[in-house]
């Protein structure tokens, strides 16, 4: 009877190792036969026949924070969605005139989501993602399912893959970019971080093109794994890099930046990475974090792009936007408290605690000046698209002449106008999982602080620009 049991075990773990065996090798990403400059999932393309106001260009960034972020934004992209204005006779939604999207980590959930579905999103998302236990649910496929044992072993075959297949199979219905990009929705730039350069890397065709990687039959849950990967917690999202296989010639813009040799320029910076990613022999392999790791806000993707060309007056120019008349930029920034405790006792603080403070510290100081950048290239543009429109002529209030108008609106929790609730929501945790009611309070949080945000209601009244100081 024993020898019976022992082989049926072994016969059982033999299956298992064995079907392990068949799964544990995750799809690399799809290898781009033939490069194309104007092809694949960008922005221009994205926005070809789109039916949104073209004089005002509509920009949200979503922020990491895990569910709390999602949340959050999700609140926020309601409050849009409820807001109707009238132009020319029609109704429209906010929420219709999103034009694109930058999202990590927490936020690029909500931003995928609704790149992929549109206004669905507010039928089940909450169901969908927002009030499950994510985090739980990963656990269990780790610990109760034995042929994850045996699958995770697999060096090719990573907590990420599996987190990759959870959400692929509940949350994004195996979408890809293809579908993305058919989807009518807006633009949605999914941000992670390049590990051993330390870089952001978007998850758009023109990153995917120096190596050779055809985005449009990419899974969207697998960039959005790779977006909120957590080191530790979970292993990177590892590309094929093909580089030489397509013919990528590199774009003029990165040709000119480095042919002026500025080392310290960011442009110089942004077109030498651009180049590393092609050094195959170095790079075989691209490994992909947590895109808070390099930017946990969402915004460098607004000003690498701008930055590619040279100006606002070329960037706008470049996606066929010579329209325009206003930029909105919205952030929504989930950033939570840093911890003072530590330091109302004498006692050196706790090992957790200086682990915390290690990452959230200059996580805190690195987005506190990427908002100061941002502000300031706002009023830069605003200058120079006077400047492009208008010469050298002084500004005059009463003047046609006015250029494009910049408008800078941060919804965080500092905003609340309730000291406890702003306490409350800044101490939740980062997780993939929260109480029903935390959900629910983030969700009318990100609605009420965009509304009673200044710089919103002077939009909305046609009034005010990032330079204009009203």
């Amino acid at each position: 009877m024993w020898h019976r049991t022992s082989l049926a075990v072994f016969l059982s773990c033999c299956m298992l190792v064995n079907l392990s065996g068949c799964a544990t090798t995750y799809p690399a990403n799809p290898p781009l036969q033939q490069f194309d400059p104007k092809a694949g999932y960008e922005y221009a393309n994205v926005a070809e026949g789109s039916s949104k106001n073209s004089e005002v260009l509509l920009l949200l960034a979503f922020s990491g924070g895990g569910t709390r972020a999602a949340a959050f934004s999700y609140g926020v992209l309601k409050e849009l969605n409820g807001t109707e204005l009238e132009r020319k006779g029609h109704t429209f939604r906010l929420s219709d005139e999103v034009d694109g999207i930058t999202g990590v980590s927490g936020g690029s959930f909500t931003a995928a989501y609704y790149g992929l579905f549109g206004d669905r999103i507010f039928e089940d998302y909450e169901r969908v993602f927002l009030r499950r236990n994510v985090q739980g649910e990963l656990t269990r496929q780790v610990i109760y399912n034995p042929v994850n044992w045996f699958r995770l072993l697999s060096p090719t075959y990573t907590r990420a893959d599996l987190a990759t297949e959870l959400y692929d199979e509940t949350i994004f219905e195996h979408a890809t970019f293809a579908d993305m990009q058919k989807s009518g929705g807006p633009f949605v730039a999914i941000n992670a971080t390049e590990m051993t350069m330390g870089v952001r890397f978007q998850f758009s065709q023109q990153y995917f093109n120096p190596i050779c990687g055809d985005l449009s039959e990419y899974p969207v849950a697998r960039a959005v794994t790779a977006s909120s990967a957590v080191p530790v917690l979970f292993s990177p999202v590892t590309l094929t890099n093909r580089a030489g296989e397509c013919g990528w010639q590199e774009p003029a813009w990165a040709q000119q930046a480095l042919d002026t040799r500025e080392r310290t320029s960011r442009r110089y910076n942004l077109a030498s990475n651009l180049i590393a990613l092609t050094d195959r022999e170095q790079r075989p392999y691209l490994h992909l974090f947590d895109g808070g790791l390099a930017d946990n806000l969402g915004l460098r993707a607004l000003l690498d792009g701008v930055l590619r060309h040279d100006g606002i007056t070329q960037t706008l120019k470049a996606l066929g936007m010579e329209q325009t008349r206003r930029v909105v930029v919205i952030l929504v920034n989930a950033e939570t408290a840093l911890d003072v405790d530590s330091s109302k006792h004498l006692e050196a603080p706790t090992f957790a605690a200086s682990i915390s403070a290690a990452t959230s510290v200059p996580l805190s100081r690195y987005s506190f000046e990427t908002v100061a950048l941002m502000k300031n290239r706002l009023k830069d543009w605003e200058q120079e698209s006077y400047e492009a429109e208008c010469g050298s002529v002084p500004r005059k209030a009463d003047s046609e002449c006015k250029g494009v108008a910049f408008h800078f609106i941060e919804v965080n929790f500092s905003e609340h106008p309730d000291p406890t609730e702003r306490d409350y929501l800044k101490l939740l945790p980062t997780s993939f999982v929260l109480p029903d009611e935390a959900v629910d309070r983030l969700i009318e949080a990100g609605g009420e602080i965009l509304r009673n945000n200044r710089e919103y209601q002077q939009l909305l009244s046609g009034k005010g620009s990032a330079t204009s100081g009203e």
